[in-house]
């Protein structure tokens, strides 16, 4: 079981909100897009590729999204950010990560994010100050 103390959120939460929820967003927004950017290219290496089809592939169609949350009470977080593949490319996507009873699994999704957690984390932290920096 891997244990992690962390602290500073509640001054964090504060400067952000100190900026204003719009604002706050953004920032939040941004910093994660560009800490999940090192995931999204690592998900496009490992994704399936076939040279025979002529269509789209599931590694050109792997995008990152954000989501402001602050004023929707389901949720206990202010932004939310995903990284994966379009709505197309879904079933093969999960073909791929879990496997078929044709299909050996080939995960692509999860070791992109368990291999770069340490950079997410030190990208995130890094953009969020820079953020809240600049619109002090």
């Amino acid at each position: 079981m891997i244990r992690m103390e962390v602290q500073g959120l509640k001054e964090l939460e504060q400067k952000l909100l100190a900026m204003g929820e719009k604002l706050a967003g953004k920032v939040l927004a941004s910093a994660g897009k560009e800490a999940m950017d090192i995931v999204r290219k690592d998900m496009q290496q490992h994704a399936g590729y076939d040279n025979d089809s002529p269509g789209p592939h599931l590694r050109d169609n792997i995008k990152i999204s954000s989501r402001n949350r602050m004023k929707d009470q389901r949720w206990n977080t202010m932004v939310t950010i995903r990284v994966g593949p379009s709505n197309a490319h879904t079933m093969k996507a999960l073909a791929q990560e879990f496997g078929t009873i044709k299909q050996v699994a080939a995960p692509f999704m999860r070791p992109a994010m368990d291999y770069n957690r340490a950079k997410i984390l030190s990208i995130l932290a890094v953009c969020i100050r820079d953020g809240i920096e600049q619109n002090r």
